[in-house]
């Protein structure tokens, strides 16, 4: 019994057979339906080689906007349960028509650490005709440099994800759009390159280039970008400000938290959860303070979830900070 099927049984349902899944997916194209059954989401998990080869002439007829829209919701699926499998379903769309589909497809690999994957994104951010679809397939090659940093996959294929990137950047005739997602692909690494790009996306002028450059920043770990997202942090573009409070939380700059617990109070819904996660992942005593704070008073309930995670990630930063002054005084 595989992972999906597990899972599946646990909750009580049975993975559908795939004349099922099938009659289902025609059904929502015709109606050109926005919510899709859990025929389609579960039934498209854990796809054998003849279940594909089966579903390959049914999908092709599909309506591209119709089949991004069922790849975007198995995206979200597969971050909410992370045993169902639809790798090889992505795979499969990685060479449809649509470029839509072929983005969604990629976006849909998020977990995939093969190499071979990492092979087939090299190849899309190389050559694929569509710019939208290089882009993505640079968002996605920057885990396979980060898994590089770590020695999780063998030096020279992570040379080569890092040459690709580089030369991406460094190409000024390339479509901004791929420069931006090959800057921060490449800020996974401590390539000796990375920090003089970063810093020249950030001057130069063009703001993709700018929030990149931001959202790179907290990609490196590297302190050294304290002064530069401490300021955007109170920047008038909302753009700006979500990369800074990203970055912050990503460097977990403690003389940050004011200014990002005042920004939960503002009306940019995407700006006020990415305050909180930023403030669980700074951790310490007055970013604890700020959540606990907001639990008692937020009455959102989609809120209220983010703030409890954020308060459990901070109460495990301070549970360490307190162990580590205990050793310290031992």
């Amino acid at each position: 019994m595989t992972e999906s099927e597990i899972t599946l049984e646990k909750s009580g349902a049975k993975k559908p057979e795939l004349t099922e899944v099938i009659e289902a997916l025609q059904s929502e194209a015709l109606a050109d339906s926005s919510t899709h059954s859990s025929a389609v989401i579960y039934g498209l998990s854990d796809l054998s080689e003849l279940e594909l080869d089966r579903m390959a002439s049914v999908w092709a007829g599909l309506p591209a906007t119709f089949k991004h829209r069922i790849l975007k919701q198995l995206v979200e699926t597969s971050e909410a349960v992370f045993e169902l499998d639809f790798g090889a379903f992505a795979h499969m769309n990685l060479v449809d028509e649509s470029s839509l589909v072929r983005s969604a497809a990629i976006e849909l690999l998020w977990s995939d650490e093969s190499l071979s994957t990492m092979r087939q994104l090299m190849e899309l951010a190389r050559s694929d005709r569509s710019h939208d679809v290089r882009a993505q397939a640079f968002s996605g090659l920057g885990r396979f440099i980060l898994l590089g940093e770590y020695g999780d996959i063998p030096p020279n294929d992570a040379r080569e994800a890092q040459e690709l990137a580089l030369s991406a950047v460094n190409d000024i005739h390339a479509p901004i759009e791929i420069r931006c997602r090959a800057l921060e692909a490449i800020a996974n690494s401590s390539h000796p390159e990375a920090a003089a790009l970063i810093r020249e996306a950030y001057d130069d002028g063009n703001h993709l280039l700018k929030v990149s450059a931001i959202y790179a920043m907290g990609r490196t770990c590297d302190k050294v970008w304290r002064d530069a997202v401490l300021e955007e942090l109170e920047s008038s573009d909302n753009q700006i400000v979500y990369e800074s409070v990203q970055a912050c939380g990503a460097l977990h700059l403690e003389e940050s938290v004011r200014l990002i617990g005042d920004l939960i109070a503002g009306d940019d819904r995407e700006i006020q959860f990415m305050a909180i996660w930023a403030l669980g992942e700074i951790g310490g005593k007055h970013a604890f303070e700020i959540l606990s704070d907001l639990e008692e008073t937020v009455e959102d309930r989609a809120i209220l979830e983010a703030v409890e995670d954020a308060i459990d990630a901070a109460s495990f930063s301070l549970s360490m900070s307190s162990r580590d002054f205990e050793f310290d005084n031992t």
